[in-house]
Formats: C-alpha cells, structure tokens, sequence
C-alpha cells in the first residue's frame, strides 16, 4: 500500500512517567463556577466536535488543559505565565496551585464525552496529533471504525 492512499495506523501506547505527589482529586468551588462559565462562553459547544450536551447525548466535561490537575506540584509556574498572561498572576500562589489549575478559564477544554475519555477519540485515551486533527479534520472524512468528523 501507498503512503498516498487512505492506510489505517494501530498504536499501542506504553508510557512510563514520573507523576509527582498530589491531593486527592476534588471538585473545587472555583471548578465548577469556572467550569460553568466556560460553558457559557463557549456555548456549551465542545472544542473538538462543536456539539452541545444535547447533540453529544451527554453533559459537556471540562478538561484540565494545558496542565492536567494530578501534574500541578512538578510545574515551573514562570514558564505557564508567558502562555497564559490574561490570567492575574499577581493573585497566585504556586503553594496552592489549583487557583490557576482548577480555572477552566484559563486551563480548561470544554470537551464531549467522547472526545474527552472516548476510546479511539478521546485526550485521555490518544496521542495529542491524532487527537487534535479531529478538530482541523474535513467534514465527512472517515477518522476511525466509530468516528466520521462532523463540525455541528
């Protein structure tokens, strides 16, 4: 088979990583106050897809993005700030990092269940270019056995 013809690609992901100590995971008031709002203003519209909870079938999830919440305690905040200067700095404490990470503001993805945690589509469950070509992919285009893309 050609590179130039349409070839399915089987990945088996093994990562091994050290993940810092970190709280056990809750959901903080400024997570859902932010979560909400981000719901808001993005229309309750998910990044990927562009469908709402009612479209998708389920309510829309917010994704810890770009810093996962469990990856807080090893981050050098210095190096976020130059990518994220809307947020104020001047109110953070990197002794309790969840103030930047738990606003979905600023680090959150509005994302449907499926491209959330859906095998074969979703940011937990691919790499990050295969994930992100679902939202630049052709209308129509065959993505995998369970995902022709659509832009609602």
């Amino acid at each position: 088979m050609s590179v130039n013809e349409i070839h399915e690609e089987k990945e088996t992901l093994s990562v091994d990583v050290n993940i810092p100590g970190h709280e056990a995971r809750t959901t903080t008031a400024l997570f859902r106050h932010t979560r909400q709002q981000l719901i808001e203003r993005k229309d309750g519209r998910c990044y990927i897809c562009n469908r709402n909870s009612e479209e998708s079938g389920h309510p829309l999830e917010a994704h810890h993005y770009p810093i996962e919440r469990s990856l807080a305690n090893m981050i050098d905040w210095e190096l976020v700030k130059s990518d994220c200067p809307d947020f104020d700095w001047s109110k953070f404490d990197p002794a309790d990092p969840y103030t930047f990470v738990d606003n979905m503001l600023f680090n959150g993805l509005l994302l449907c269940k499926e491209h959330h945690i859906g095998k074969d589509e979703g940011i937990h469950s691919m790499p990050h270019p295969l994930w992100i070509a679902q939202r630049y992919a052709k209308e129509g285009y065959k993505f995998s056995d369970i995902e022709i893309i659509h832009h609602e």
